[in-house]
Protein backbone atom coordinates (compact mmCIF):
# COMPACT_ATOMS: atom_id res chain seq x y z
CA UNK A 1 0.00 0.00 0.00
CA UNK A 2 1.36 3.42 -0.98
CA UNK A 3 1.92 6.18 1.57
CA UNK A 4 -0.93 8.19 -0.01
CA UNK A 5 -3.26 5.21 0.32
CA UNK A 6 -2.33 4.76 4.00
CA UNK A 7 -2.91 8.46 4.70
CA UNK A 8 -6.28 8.30 2.95
CA UNK A 9 -7.27 5.22 4.92
CA UNK A 10 -6.36 7.01 8.15
CA UNK A 11 -8.30 10.11 7.10
CA UNK A 12 -11.34 8.01 6.23
CA UNK A 13 -11.22 6.15 9.57
CA UNK A 14 -10.80 9.33 11.62
CA UNK A 15 -13.71 10.97 9.80
CA UNK A 16 -16.02 7.99 10.34
CA UNK A 17 -15.15 7.92 14.05
CA UNK A 18 -15.86 11.65 14.44
CA UNK A 19 -12.23 12.71 14.93
CA UNK A 20 -12.52 15.52 12.42
CA UNK A 21 -9.31 17.40 13.25
CA UNK A 22 -7.21 14.30 12.67
CA UNK A 23 -9.20 13.47 9.53
CA UNK A 24 -8.29 16.89 8.14
CA UNK A 25 -4.60 16.48 8.96
CA UNK A 26 -4.37 13.19 7.06
CA UNK A 27 -6.54 14.34 4.14
CA UNK A 28 -4.26 17.35 3.67
CA UNK A 29 -1.22 15.01 3.75
CA UNK A 30 -2.79 13.17 0.81
CA UNK A 31 -3.48 16.40 -1.08
CA UNK A 32 0.10 17.62 -0.64
CA UNK A 33 1.38 14.48 -2.34
CA UNK A 34 -1.57 13.96 -4.71
CA UNK A 35 -3.57 17.21 -5.31
CA UNK A 36 -6.06 15.52 -7.65
CA UNK A 37 -7.13 12.84 -5.17
CA UNK A 38 -10.92 13.08 -5.34
CA UNK A 39 -11.75 11.31 -2.08
CA UNK A 40 -9.30 13.44 -0.07
CA UNK A 41 -10.76 16.61 -1.62
CA UNK A 42 -14.26 15.37 -0.74
CA UNK A 43 -13.21 14.74 2.87
CA UNK A 44 -11.85 18.27 3.12
CA UNK A 45 -15.11 19.50 1.61
CA UNK A 46 -17.11 17.59 4.25
CA UNK A 47 -15.01 19.12 7.02
CA UNK A 48 -15.37 22.64 5.60
CA UNK A 49 -19.12 22.15 5.24
CA UNK A 50 -19.40 21.03 8.86
CA UNK A 51 -17.53 24.16 9.95
CA UNK A 52 -19.80 26.44 7.95
CA UNK A 53 -17.05 27.33 5.49
CA UNK A 54 -19.35 26.94 2.53
CA UNK A 55 -17.21 28.58 -0.14
CA UNK A 56 -14.28 26.36 0.79
CA UNK A 57 -16.54 23.30 0.81
CA UNK A 58 -17.82 24.14 -2.68
CA UNK A 59 -14.27 24.55 -3.97
CA UNK A 60 -13.21 21.16 -2.57
CA UNK A 61 -16.32 19.41 -3.87
CA UNK A 62 -15.83 20.78 -7.38
CA UNK A 63 -12.23 19.47 -7.34
CA UNK A 64 -13.46 16.08 -6.11
CA UNK A 65 -16.05 15.91 -8.88
CA UNK A 66 -13.49 16.98 -11.47
CA UNK A 67 -11.39 14.02 -10.31
CA UNK A 68 -14.37 11.72 -10.83
CA UNK A 69 -15.26 11.20 -7.17
CA UNK A 70 -18.53 11.82 -5.42
CA UNK A 71 -20.40 10.10 -2.62
CA UNK A 72 -23.89 10.65 -1.23
CA UNK A 73 -22.70 13.04 1.48
CA UNK A 74 -21.02 15.19 -1.14
CA UNK A 75 -24.17 15.33 -3.27
CA UNK A 76 -26.44 16.10 -0.30
CA UNK A 77 -24.13 18.87 0.83
CA UNK A 78 -23.94 20.20 -2.72
CA UNK A 79 -27.75 20.43 -2.73
CA UNK A 80 -27.56 22.61 0.38
CA UNK A 81 -24.83 24.75 -1.18
CA UNK A 82 -26.92 25.19 -4.34
CA UNK A 83 -29.92 26.19 -2.20
CA UNK A 84 -27.85 28.78 -0.35
CA UNK A 85 -26.67 30.23 -3.67
CA UNK A 86 -30.24 30.09 -5.01
CA UNK A 87 -28.98 27.82 -7.80
CA UNK A 88 -32.25 25.93 -7.72
CA UNK A 89 -31.93 24.25 -11.12
CA UNK A 90 -28.64 22.68 -10.03
CA UNK A 91 -30.27 21.57 -6.77
CA UNK A 92 -33.17 19.97 -8.67
CA UNK A 93 -30.84 18.07 -11.00
CA UNK A 94 -28.93 16.57 -8.07
CA UNK A 95 -32.10 15.78 -6.15
CA UNK A 96 -33.60 13.96 -9.14
CA UNK A 97 -30.59 11.63 -9.11
CA UNK A 98 -30.80 11.08 -5.36
CA UNK A 99 -34.55 10.44 -5.41
CA UNK A 100 -34.16 7.96 -8.24
CA UNK A 101 -31.57 6.05 -6.22
CA UNK A 102 -33.47 6.15 -2.91
CA UNK A 103 -37.12 6.93 -3.66
CA UNK A 104 -38.09 5.71 -0.18
CA UNK A 105 -36.26 8.67 1.40
CA UNK A 106 -39.19 11.05 1.66
CA UNK A 107 -37.04 13.88 2.98
CA UNK A 108 -35.42 13.95 -0.47
CA UNK A 109 -38.85 14.07 -2.10
CA UNK A 110 -39.70 17.06 0.08
CA UNK A 111 -36.52 18.90 -0.91
CA UNK A 112 -37.07 18.07 -4.57
CA UNK A 113 -40.61 19.43 -4.39
CA UNK A 114 -39.57 22.68 -2.69
CA UNK A 115 -36.69 23.31 -5.09
CA UNK A 116 -38.71 22.40 -8.18
CA UNK A 117 -41.37 24.92 -7.15
CA UNK A 118 -38.65 27.59 -7.00
CA UNK A 119 -37.81 26.91 -10.65
CA UNK A 120 -41.47 27.10 -11.68
CA UNK A 121 -41.66 23.34 -12.40
CA UNK A 122 -44.98 22.81 -10.64
CA UNK A 123 -45.57 19.36 -12.13
CA UNK A 124 -42.40 17.96 -10.52
CA UNK A 125 -43.07 19.93 -7.33
CA UNK A 126 -46.61 18.59 -7.00
CA UNK A 127 -45.59 14.98 -7.64
CA UNK A 128 -42.66 15.05 -5.20
CA UNK A 129 -44.58 16.84 -2.43
CA UNK A 130 -47.52 14.45 -2.72
CA UNK A 131 -45.05 11.59 -2.27
CA UNK A 132 -43.51 13.33 0.75
CA UNK A 133 -46.93 13.50 2.43
CA UNK A 134 -46.62 9.81 3.28
CA UNK A 135 -43.84 10.50 5.79
CA UNK A 136 -44.77 11.63 9.28
CA UNK A 137 -41.74 13.92 9.53
CA UNK A 138 -42.34 15.51 6.12
CA UNK A 139 -46.14 15.77 6.05
CA UNK A 140 -46.43 19.23 7.58
CA UNK A 141 -43.88 20.94 5.33
CA UNK A 142 -45.19 19.01 2.33
CA UNK A 143 -48.70 20.31 3.08
CA UNK A 144 -47.54 23.92 3.36
CA UNK A 145 -45.60 23.75 0.12
CA UNK A 146 -48.43 21.96 -1.70
CA UNK A 147 -50.57 24.91 -0.67
CA UNK A 148 -48.02 27.20 -2.35
CA UNK A 149 -48.00 24.99 -5.47
CA UNK A 150 -51.78 25.03 -5.85
CA UNK A 151 -51.83 28.77 -5.21
CA UNK A 152 -49.38 29.21 -8.10
CA UNK A 153 -51.58 26.99 -10.26
CA UNK A 154 -54.67 29.00 -9.39
CA UNK A 155 -56.50 26.27 -7.44
CA UNK A 156 -57.57 28.21 -4.35
CA UNK A 157 -59.68 25.41 -2.89
CA UNK A 158 -56.82 22.89 -2.92
CA UNK A 159 -54.37 25.48 -1.64
CA UNK A 160 -56.64 26.40 1.26
CA UNK A 161 -57.20 22.72 2.13
CA UNK A 162 -53.46 22.09 2.38
CA UNK A 163 -52.92 25.25 4.43
CA UNK A 164 -55.54 23.98 6.88
CA UNK A 165 -53.74 20.63 6.95
CA UNK A 166 -50.59 22.50 7.90
CA UNK A 167 -52.44 24.21 10.77
CA UNK A 168 -53.46 20.77 12.03
CA UNK A 169 -50.04 19.16 11.55
CA UNK A 170 -47.88 22.06 12.80
CA UNK A 171 -49.99 24.06 15.26
CA UNK A 172 -46.97 25.96 16.56
CA UNK A 173 -46.42 27.33 13.02
CA UNK A 174 -50.04 28.07 12.19
CA UNK A 175 -49.43 31.82 11.84
CA UNK A 176 -47.65 31.06 8.56
CA UNK A 177 -50.67 29.10 7.36
CA UNK A 178 -53.17 31.81 8.28
CA UNK A 179 -51.13 34.44 6.46
CA UNK A 180 -50.88 32.06 3.49
CA UNK A 181 -54.68 31.82 3.48
CA UNK A 182 -54.92 35.61 3.51
CA UNK A 183 -52.34 35.82 0.72
CA UNK A 184 -54.59 33.74 -1.52
CA UNK A 185 -56.53 37.03 -1.84
CA UNK A 186 -59.80 35.35 -2.87
CA UNK A 187 -60.09 32.95 0.08
CA UNK A 188 -63.10 33.73 2.27
CA UNK A 189 -62.28 33.37 5.98
CA UNK A 190 -64.82 31.41 8.03
CA UNK A 191 -66.08 32.17 11.52
CA UNK A 192 -63.93 29.31 12.77
CA UNK A 193 -60.87 30.88 11.15
CA UNK A 194 -61.65 34.21 12.75
CA UNK A 195 -62.15 32.66 16.19
CA UNK A 196 -58.83 30.78 15.89
CA UNK A 197 -56.98 33.91 14.83
CA UNK A 198 -58.31 35.92 17.76
CA UNK A 199 -57.56 33.12 20.22
CA UNK A 200 -53.98 32.84 18.93
CA UNK A 201 -53.47 36.59 19.17
CA UNK A 202 -54.77 36.58 22.73
CA UNK A 203 -52.36 33.83 23.76
CA UNK A 204 -48.69 34.30 24.62
CA UNK A 205 -47.64 31.21 22.74
CA UNK A 206 -46.50 32.84 19.50
CA UNK A 207 -43.41 34.89 18.69
CA UNK A 208 -43.51 38.53 17.68
CA UNK A 209 -43.10 37.55 14.02
CA UNK A 210 -45.95 35.05 14.25
CA UNK A 211 -48.15 37.59 15.99
CA UNK A 212 -47.50 39.95 13.10
CA UNK A 213 -48.61 37.34 10.57
CA UNK A 214 -51.76 36.67 12.57
CA UNK A 215 -52.60 40.38 12.54
CA UNK A 216 -51.97 40.59 8.79
CA UNK A 217 -54.45 37.75 8.35
CA UNK A 218 -56.95 39.39 10.70
CA UNK A 219 -56.80 42.52 8.56
CA UNK A 220 -58.11 40.43 5.68
CA UNK A 221 -60.91 39.05 7.85
CA UNK A 222 -62.08 42.55 8.80
CA UNK A 223 -61.82 43.75 5.21
CA UNK A 224 -64.11 40.95 4.16
CA UNK A 225 -66.53 41.99 6.91
CA UNK A 226 -66.19 45.63 5.68
CA UNK A 227 -65.12 46.74 9.17
CA UNK A 228 -62.69 49.45 8.14
CA UNK A 229 -61.46 50.70 11.50
CA UNK A 230 -60.84 47.20 12.83
CA UNK A 231 -59.10 46.29 9.56
CA UNK A 232 -56.76 49.25 9.90
CA UNK A 233 -56.05 48.53 13.57
CA UNK A 234 -55.09 44.96 12.63
CA UNK A 235 -52.72 45.95 9.83
CA UNK A 236 -51.22 48.77 11.91
CA UNK A 237 -50.43 46.28 14.68
CA UNK A 238 -49.05 43.77 12.17
CA UNK A 239 -46.61 46.33 10.83
CA UNK A 240 -45.76 47.66 14.28
CA UNK A 241 -44.74 44.15 15.33
CA UNK A 242 -42.76 43.39 12.16
CA UNK A 243 -40.91 46.68 11.72
CA UNK A 244 -38.30 46.13 14.50
CA UNK A 245 -37.59 42.67 13.10
CA UNK A 246 -37.11 43.97 9.53
CA UNK A 247 -35.71 47.51 9.87
CA UNK A 248 -35.52 49.57 6.70
CA UNK A 249 -32.02 50.87 5.97
CA UNK A 250 -33.33 54.23 4.79
CA UNK A 251 -30.00 56.06 4.69
CA UNK A 252 -28.29 53.25 2.79
CA UNK A 253 -31.05 53.12 0.19
CA UNK A 254 -30.98 56.90 -0.19
CA UNK A 255 -27.21 56.77 -0.76
CA UNK A 256 -27.66 54.05 -3.36
CA UNK A 257 -30.23 56.08 -5.29
CA UNK A 258 -28.05 59.20 -5.08
CA UNK A 259 -25.04 57.29 -6.41
CA UNK A 260 -27.05 55.97 -9.37
CA UNK A 261 -28.50 59.41 -10.12
CA UNK A 262 -24.95 60.72 -10.38
CA UNK A 263 -23.85 57.89 -12.68
CA UNK A 264 -23.27 59.22 -16.20
CA UNK A 265 -24.85 56.41 -18.19
CA UNK A 266 -25.38 56.71 -21.94
CA UNK A 267 -27.50 54.77 -24.46
CA UNK A 268 -25.56 52.08 -26.34
CA UNK A 269 -26.15 50.67 -29.80
CA UNK A 270 -28.60 47.79 -29.73
CA UNK A 271 -27.38 44.20 -29.94
CA UNK A 272 -29.07 40.88 -30.52
CA UNK A 273 -29.31 38.51 -27.58
CA UNK A 274 -29.50 35.29 -29.54
CA UNK A 275 -33.00 33.96 -29.96
CA UNK A 276 -34.78 36.27 -27.53
CA UNK A 277 -35.01 39.84 -26.30
CA UNK A 278 -35.57 40.56 -22.60
CA UNK A 279 -38.61 42.42 -21.30
CA UNK A 280 -38.13 43.87 -17.81
CA UNK A 281 -41.36 44.73 -15.99
CA UNK A 282 -40.54 47.12 -13.15
CA UNK A 283 -42.25 49.41 -10.66
CA UNK A 284 -43.45 49.33 -7.11
CA UNK A 285 -44.64 45.94 -5.82
CA UNK A 286 -48.44 45.58 -5.78
CA UNK A 287 -48.67 48.00 -8.71
CA UNK A 288 -49.92 45.59 -11.37
CA UNK A 289 -46.61 44.13 -12.57
CA UNK A 290 -47.96 40.56 -12.37
CA UNK A 291 -51.04 41.58 -14.38
CA UNK A 292 -48.76 43.09 -17.04
CA UNK A 293 -46.70 39.89 -17.07
CA UNK A 294 -49.78 37.69 -17.40
CA UNK A 295 -51.05 39.72 -20.36
CA UNK A 296 -47.74 39.59 -22.21
CA UNK A 297 -47.15 35.92 -21.35
CA UNK A 298 -50.48 35.09 -23.03
CA UNK A 299 -48.85 35.99 -26.38
CA UNK A 300 -47.53 33.10 -28.42
CA UNK A 301 -44.07 34.66 -28.83
CA UNK A 302 -43.46 35.54 -25.17
CA UNK A 303 -42.13 33.39 -22.32
CA UNK A 304 -42.27 34.36 -18.65
CA UNK A 305 -39.77 33.31 -16.01
CA UNK A 306 -40.02 34.65 -12.44
CA UNK A 307 -38.98 37.62 -10.31
CA UNK A 308 -35.37 36.88 -11.15
CA UNK A 309 -32.54 37.93 -8.80
CA UNK A 310 -29.85 38.00 -11.48
CA UNK A 311 -29.64 41.76 -12.08
CA UNK A 312 -29.47 42.35 -8.33
CA UNK A 313 -26.57 39.90 -8.09
CA UNK A 314 -24.67 41.58 -10.90
CA UNK A 315 -25.25 44.94 -9.21
CA UNK A 316 -23.97 43.54 -5.91
CA UNK A 317 -20.81 42.33 -7.62
CA UNK A 318 -20.20 45.90 -8.84
CA UNK A 319 -20.92 47.31 -5.39
CA UNK A 320 -18.29 45.03 -3.89
CA UNK A 321 -15.71 46.06 -6.51
CA UNK A 322 -15.84 49.77 -5.76
CA UNK A 323 -19.40 51.03 -5.55
CA UNK A 324 -22.34 50.33 -7.86
CA UNK A 325 -22.90 53.90 -9.07
CA UNK A 326 -19.18 54.52 -9.57
CA UNK A 327 -18.49 51.24 -11.39
CA UNK A 328 -21.51 51.26 -13.71
CA UNK A 329 -20.24 53.88 -16.22
CA UNK A 330 -16.76 52.35 -16.19
CA UNK A 331 -17.65 48.86 -17.42
CA UNK A 332 -15.40 47.69 -20.23
CA UNK A 333 -16.68 45.98 -23.38
CA UNK A 334 -15.28 42.70 -22.05
CA UNK A 335 -17.06 43.08 -18.70
CA UNK A 336 -20.32 43.97 -20.43
CA UNK A 337 -20.07 40.94 -22.70
CA UNK A 338 -19.29 38.65 -19.75
CA UNK A 339 -22.15 39.93 -17.58
CA UNK A 340 -24.56 39.86 -20.51
CA UNK A 341 -23.69 36.25 -21.27
CA UNK A 342 -23.96 35.30 -17.61
CA UNK A 343 -27.51 36.69 -17.46
CA UNK A 344 -28.49 34.95 -20.71
CA UNK A 345 -27.24 31.58 -19.46
CA UNK A 346 -29.14 31.92 -16.20
CA UNK A 347 -32.39 32.81 -17.97
CA UNK A 348 -31.90 29.99 -20.48
CA UNK A 349 -32.30 27.52 -17.62
CA UNK A 350 -35.94 28.58 -17.35
CA UNK A 351 -36.45 28.41 -21.10
CA UNK A 352 -34.90 24.95 -21.31
CA UNK A 353 -37.26 23.69 -18.59
CA UNK A 354 -40.24 25.24 -20.34
CA UNK A 355 -39.11 23.84 -23.68
CA UNK A 356 -38.97 20.34 -22.20
CA UNK A 357 -42.57 20.76 -21.05
CA UNK A 358 -43.75 22.53 -24.26
CA UNK A 359 -41.38 21.70 -27.15
CA UNK A 360 -43.26 24.05 -29.51
CA UNK A 361 -42.42 27.11 -27.35
CA UNK A 362 -39.73 29.17 -29.08
CA UNK A 363 -40.05 32.66 -27.61
CA UNK A 364 -38.76 35.81 -29.25
CA UNK A 365 -39.17 37.76 -26.01
CA UNK A 366 -38.62 36.69 -22.39
CA UNK A 367 -40.01 38.45 -19.30
CA UNK A 368 -38.05 39.16 -16.14
CA UNK A 369 -40.69 40.48 -13.73
CA UNK A 370 -38.75 41.72 -10.75
CA UNK A 371 -40.24 45.08 -9.69
CA UNK A 372 -36.99 46.00 -7.94
CA UNK A 373 -35.23 46.13 -11.29
CA UNK A 374 -36.26 49.78 -11.56
CA UNK A 375 -33.11 50.33 -9.51
CA UNK A 376 -31.02 48.58 -12.16
CA UNK A 377 -32.27 50.14 -15.41
CA UNK A 378 -28.86 51.71 -16.00
CA UNK A 379 -27.22 48.28 -15.72
CA UNK A 380 -29.94 46.66 -17.83
CA UNK A 381 -29.57 49.17 -20.66
CA UNK A 382 -25.78 48.86 -20.47
CA UNK A 383 -25.92 45.09 -20.85
CA UNK A 384 -29.03 44.92 -23.03
CA UNK A 385 -29.55 48.18 -24.94
CA UNK A 386 -32.25 46.36 -26.94
CA UNK A 387 -34.21 45.42 -23.78
CA UNK A 388 -37.83 46.45 -23.46
CA UNK A 389 -38.60 48.05 -20.09
CA UNK A 390 -42.17 48.53 -18.89
CA UNK A 391 -42.60 50.66 -15.78
CA UNK A 392 -46.02 50.02 -14.23
CA UNK A 393 -47.37 53.00 -12.29
CA UNK A 394 -50.35 52.69 -9.95
CA UNK A 395 -51.93 55.48 -7.93
CA UNK A 396 -49.53 55.92 -4.99
CA UNK A 397 -52.36 55.88 -2.44
CA UNK A 398 -53.78 52.53 -3.56
CA UNK A 399 -50.32 51.12 -4.08
CA UNK A 400 -49.06 52.20 -0.65
CA UNK A 401 -51.96 50.54 1.13
CA UNK A 402 -51.45 47.41 -0.96
CA UNK A 403 -47.81 47.34 0.14
CA UNK A 404 -48.69 48.14 3.76
CA UNK A 405 -51.13 45.23 3.93
CA UNK A 406 -48.68 42.76 2.37
CA UNK A 407 -46.19 40.70 4.33
CA UNK A 408 -43.20 40.05 2.07
CA UNK A 409 -41.22 36.89 2.73
CA UNK A 410 -37.98 38.79 2.10
CA UNK A 411 -36.92 42.27 1.08
CA UNK A 412 -39.19 45.35 0.95
CA UNK A 413 -38.36 46.28 4.53
CA UNK A 414 -39.72 49.78 3.90
CA UNK A 415 -43.22 48.28 3.71
CA UNK A 416 -43.77 48.17 7.48
CA UNK A 417 -44.26 51.91 8.03
CA UNK A 418 -46.17 54.41 5.91
CA UNK A 419 -43.46 57.07 6.28
CA UNK A 420 -40.92 54.64 4.86
CA UNK A 421 -43.27 53.71 2.01
CA UNK A 422 -43.65 57.41 1.16
CA UNK A 423 -39.86 57.86 1.25
CA UNK A 424 -39.31 54.83 -0.97
CA UNK A 425 -41.95 56.04 -3.43
CA UNK A 426 -40.29 59.45 -3.69
CA UNK A 427 -36.89 57.89 -4.38
CA UNK A 428 -38.48 55.55 -6.93
CA UNK A 429 -39.83 58.60 -8.79
CA UNK A 430 -36.49 60.41 -8.59
CA UNK A 431 -34.56 57.44 -9.97
CA UNK A 432 -37.11 56.75 -12.71
CA UNK A 433 -36.89 60.41 -13.73
CA UNK A 434 -33.11 59.98 -13.98
CA UNK A 435 -33.48 56.89 -16.19
CA UNK A 436 -36.11 58.67 -18.28
CA UNK A 437 -33.70 61.53 -18.93
CA UNK A 438 -30.99 59.05 -19.93
CA UNK A 439 -33.02 56.65 -22.08
CA UNK A 440 -36.11 58.58 -23.16
CA UNK A 441 -38.68 56.76 -25.29
CA UNK A 442 -36.94 53.41 -24.92
CA UNK A 443 -38.78 53.17 -21.58
CA UNK A 444 -42.54 52.53 -21.53
CA UNK A 445 -44.69 53.85 -18.68
CA UNK A 446 -47.93 51.91 -18.19
CA UNK A 447 -50.74 53.40 -16.12
CA UNK A 448 -52.43 50.65 -14.10
CA UNK A 449 -55.74 52.54 -13.88
CA UNK A 450 -55.88 53.13 -17.64
CA UNK A 451 -55.03 49.47 -18.26
CA UNK A 452 -57.94 48.39 -16.07
CA UNK A 453 -60.40 50.90 -17.53
CA UNK A 454 -59.43 50.59 -21.20
CA UNK A 455 -57.69 47.23 -21.84
CA UNK A 456 -58.78 47.22 -25.51
CA UNK A 457 -56.59 50.28 -26.06
CA UNK A 458 -53.78 49.75 -23.56
CA UNK A 459 -52.94 46.12 -24.34
CA UNK A 460 -52.41 46.63 -28.12
CA UNK A 461 -50.30 49.71 -27.35
CA UNK A 462 -48.13 47.74 -24.93
CA UNK A 463 -47.70 44.92 -27.47
CA UNK A 464 -46.73 47.45 -30.12
CA UNK A 465 -44.03 48.82 -27.81
CA UNK A 466 -42.42 45.38 -27.44
CA UNK A 467 -42.70 44.82 -31.20
CA UNK A 468 -45.51 42.28 -31.31
CA UNK A 469 -48.72 42.08 -33.28
CA UNK A 470 -51.92 41.92 -31.25
CA UNK A 471 -53.29 38.49 -30.33
CA UNK A 472 -56.81 38.10 -28.85
CA UNK A 473 -55.49 35.76 -26.16
CA UNK A 474 -53.83 38.74 -24.47
CA UNK A 475 -57.28 40.16 -23.69
CA UNK A 476 -58.23 36.81 -22.13
CA UNK A 477 -55.06 36.57 -20.03
CA UNK A 478 -57.13 35.24 -17.11
CA UNK A 479 -57.69 31.97 -19.00
CA UNK A 480 -53.96 31.20 -19.03
CA UNK A 481 -52.94 27.99 -17.23
CA UNK A 482 -49.37 29.12 -16.48
CA UNK A 483 -48.21 29.06 -12.89
CA UNK A 484 -47.92 32.43 -11.15
CA UNK A 485 -45.43 32.72 -8.30
CA UNK A 486 -46.42 36.09 -6.80
CA UNK A 487 -49.13 37.19 -4.32
CA UNK A 488 -51.30 38.20 -7.30
CA UNK A 489 -51.67 34.57 -8.45
CA UNK A 490 -55.43 34.46 -7.91
CA UNK A 491 -56.13 38.04 -8.97
CA UNK A 492 -54.67 37.65 -12.47
CA UNK A 493 -56.92 34.65 -13.09
CA UNK A 494 -59.96 36.92 -13.12
CA UNK A 495 -60.92 39.65 -15.60
CA UNK A 496 -59.72 43.11 -14.65
CA UNK A 497 -62.01 44.81 -12.14
CA UNK A 498 -62.30 48.61 -11.74
CA UNK A 499 -63.02 47.98 -8.04
CA UNK A 500 -59.24 47.74 -7.63
CA UNK A 501 -59.11 51.49 -8.23
CA UNK A 502 -59.61 53.71 -5.19
CA UNK A 503 -59.41 50.95 -2.58
CA UNK A 504 -57.27 53.13 -0.33
CA UNK A 505 -60.16 55.54 0.28
CA UNK A 506 -61.47 53.17 2.96
CA UNK A 507 -58.32 53.90 4.99
CA UNK A 508 -57.92 57.62 4.24
CA UNK A 509 -59.49 58.78 7.51
CA UNK A 510 -56.99 56.73 9.55
CA UNK A 511 -53.84 58.01 7.81
CA UNK A 512 -54.50 61.71 7.05
CA UNK A 513 -50.87 62.85 6.91
CA UNK A 514 -49.58 59.90 4.89
CA UNK A 515 -52.63 60.06 2.61
CA UNK A 516 -51.93 63.72 1.88
CA UNK A 517 -48.30 62.97 1.06
CA UNK A 518 -49.26 60.03 -1.13
CA UNK A 519 -51.79 62.19 -2.99
CA UNK A 520 -48.99 64.64 -3.80
CA UNK A 521 -46.76 61.75 -4.93
CA UNK A 522 -49.55 60.36 -7.12
CA UNK A 523 -50.02 63.75 -8.82
CA UNK A 524 -46.28 64.08 -9.41
CA UNK A 525 -46.00 60.58 -10.88
CA UNK A 526 -48.89 61.23 -13.25
CA UNK A 527 -47.49 64.57 -14.44
CA UNK A 528 -43.97 63.19 -14.85
CA UNK A 529 -44.68 59.95 -16.68
CA UNK A 530 -48.30 59.69 -17.80
CA UNK A 531 -49.36 63.14 -19.01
Amino acid sequence: MSREARYLEEARAFYQSGKFSSAGIYARKVIRREPSNGEAQALLGHLAFRSGEHQEALSCYLKAQAAGFQDKELRLNMVTLHERREAFFDAVNLLRELVEETSQDLSLQLRLGINASRTGDMATAESALLAALAGDEQAAQASLNLGHVYKAKGDTDKAAAFYHDYIRLAPSQQATAYWSLADLKNYRFTEQDEAALKANIASEEFSQASQSLLHFALNRVYEQRKQGELAFDAVRMANQLMRPLRPFKREAFTRLVDSLKSAEVKPRAEETSGHWTPIFIVGMPRSGTTLCEQILASHSQVAATDELPFMERLALSLEMKGGYGAMLPQLSSEQIAQMRQQYIEQVNQYLKAQGEASPSLVPSLVIDKNPNNFIHIGLIKTLFPEAKIINVIRDARDNAMGVYKQHFSHGHDYSYHLDDICHYWQLYLELMSHWQAAYGDSLYHLCFEELVKAPDEEIPAMLDYVGLAFEPGCLKFYESKRSVLTPSASQVRRPMNPKAIGQSEAYAAFIPNAYRTLSEIADKAHKTFLS
